[in-house]
Formats: structure tokens, C-alpha cells, sequence
């Protein structure tokens, strides 16, 4: 059994959806698909609560967040503290949508807001680089997406792994270390469809209209995904 650190990045006040009990909580279902053999252990670490050690998990998972990784809380510097920690002693990481860019920025990177605007809905991308822990390498595959900051640069020893023209670099990783996903691959089809609905003022009637008219396009490929972050973190 593999310990896996789930760091919570989702601040309590910015929580206006209905995750089914806990974002933690999400993210288990999520990686329970493929029935891996893992235990857990969430880290409310938008409330200062981290793990005592480096050792306390085998590996850590970054959840997505509202929060950008240029943010003042001072959670966030902590959270590129630990994960600088943790590279250099060696310990796995997985960063999801926020986590992906804060591991990118954290460890030689950048993310910042993007000039092309919101990346909200079903998105395409492509899988450039397959990786011995891939199980099944499609062309392409499809994720719920919800961002509007980007990595811009990746760090010097990340291998970009898949993207598109929207968000080129949005899938990377750094040996067998480090893996990074801009996409949802956590959220079900009934908790996109509420996130984007927070979003309607925020983005406007068209782009909403257009993500509303993406869930209906097609099917994230969340299992995949979910497998591949088990071979990944047991590899």
C-alpha cells in the first residue's frame, strides 16, 4: 500500500459547489476507479496544514485551486517550499490543473494568467510523448477543463508530453518524478456542468454557451487518466 498526500488547495470560503462531501474526497473516487492499492491522507493546506515530514506520505497529489500561483497567501509560498523539498528528496508528485502549474513554477517554471483568456469545457489535446506507464496511448484525449492561467514555461528537466494550440503546455513530466496535467480529470460530467454555470458572469453568454455545448460532444477520458496516475505513482 502506497500512502498518497492529497494537498487540499481549494480554499474553504471559495468552495460554491457541491463536491459530494469534500474536494478530497473527489479526488479518492477519482483514483479509485482502477481500484489501486492506495491509502490516503488530506492536507487542508489553504489552512496552514502540511504534512510534518517529507516521509509522512509516499507520495503527493496537488489538487486544482481558484488561486494562482502568483497569489500572495501565504499557503502558496509555502506549498513551492515543499514541493522544492520533496523533488530533491526524491518523493513523487502529481499536480492537477493548479497543482500542474505550481509544480511547473516551483521547480524552474513560470505560470501566470494567459492573454488567450478561459479554457472552460470539454477540450481536445494531443499525447505527443508515450511514456512507459501509459497503458494504452491514444492520439489524442479529452478532459474537462477550467483555467485561465497557464504554464508559460516549463522547468529546464520537464519533458512536454502533450497539448494544444490553446494550451500548449499542458501535459509534462520530469523523469519518473513529477507529472502534470492541466485538465480535470476528477470532475464528473454533473460537477463540470455546475462549475461552469459559477462561471457565467465571469466569462460571458457565449463562451458559457460553448462550454455548456462541449459536454455534450463527447466523454472526458477520466479513467484513463486515472490509470495512468496509478502506473505512474507504482512504477
Amino acid at each position: 500500500m502506497l500512502n498518497i498526500g492529497i494537498l487540499d488547495a481549494f480554499p474553504p470560503d471559495k468552495i460554491k459547489i457541491d463536491w459530494d462531501t469534500t474536494p478530497v474526497d473527489a479526488y479518492i473516487r477519482f483514483l479509485e476507479q482502477t481500484s489501486p492499492p492506495f491509502s490516503y491522507t488530506g492536507y487542508a493546506i489553504t489552512q496552514g496544514e502540511f504534512p510534518a515530514t517529507l516521509d509522512a506520505c509516499d507520495a503527493y497529489l496537488i489538487t486544482g485551486s481558484p488561486r494562482g500561483v502568483y497569489d500572495p497567501d501565504p499557503w502558496i509560498a509555502q506549498l513551492m517550499e515543499f514541493i522544492r523539498a520533496s523533488f530533491q528528496a526524491g518523493k513523487r508528485l502529481v499536480g492537477i490543473c493548479f497543482g500542474h502549474q505550481i509544480l511547473a513554477h516551483a521547480l524552474g517554471g513560470c505560470a501566470a494568467k494567459s492573454e488567450k483568456g478561459w479554457g472552460l469545457g470539454l477540450k481536445t489535446f494531443n499525447i505527443n510523448v508515450p511514456k512507459i506507464w501509459m497503458n494504452a496511448v491514444p492520439d489524442s484525449c479529452a478532459l474537462y477543463f477550467v483555467h485561465q492561467d497557464q504554464v508559460t514555461q516549463l522547468p529546464p528537466e520537464a519533458e512536454l508530453l502533450g497539448g494544444n494550440d490553446f494550451c500548449p503546455n499542458l501535459f509534462f513530466s520530469i523523469d519518473n518524478q513529477v507529472f502534470g496535467i492541466q485538465g480535470h480529470p476528477e470532475f464528473t460530467p454533473g460537477l463540470m456542468r455546475a462549475i461552469i454555470d459559477t462561471r457565467k458572469r465571469i466569462v460571458g453568454a457565449e463562451p458559457y454557451v460553448q462550454a455548456l455545448d462541449s459536454l455534450d460532444s463527447g466523454t472526458p477520458d477520466n479513467r484513463l487518466f486515472a490509470q495512468w496516475i496509478a502506473n505512474f505513482l507504482t512504477s
